[in-house]
């Protein structure tokens, strides 16, 4: 029995070591997906001249978000995270919100009730504003 206790404490503190490497990269990371949030939200993805050049001279409809993943949705949390920077500052409704965010109004408007309910976001007197 002494073998395998001597393994699980060899393990122990390996894991203990990993998560101490880790955690440095990890609150970097999230660092940048702020960055990059913030980023975007000064000029939406594909909104520049060389876009509507190759576009016909249209504007690109285009998600102002990261890139989807593999499965064609946005990385878990990116949608609560641009939705909560969109009313932080003033009260917005789902359409304005969706506007803003290119997030679509029935995936905004879901998200909005689920933040409402968490008790991050509240009803304001004309639609949502960050609690």
């Amino acid at each position: 029995m002494s073998v395998i206790r001597d393994a699980v404490d060899a393990w122990k503190r390996r894991l203990s070591e990993l998560e101490e490497q880790i955690a440095p990269l990890a609150d970097e990371a999230e660092q940048l997906r702020t960055a990059i949030t913030r980023l975007e939200a000064i000029e939406p993805a594909g909104s520049g001249r060389r876009a509507r050049a190759a576009n016909g001279g249209r504007r690109a409809t285009t998600r102002r978000g990261a890139a989807r993943t593999s499965t064609g949705r946005a990385p878990r949390g990116q949608n609560r995270r641009l939705i909560l920077e969109a009313i932080k500052d003033q009260p917005k409704t789902a359409g304005d919100v969706a506007k803003e965010t290119g997030i679509g109004r029935p995936t905004v408007s879901t998200t909005l009730t689920k933040l409402v309910s968490d008790g991050a976001a509240v009803k304001a007197k004309r639609g949502y504003k960050a609690a």
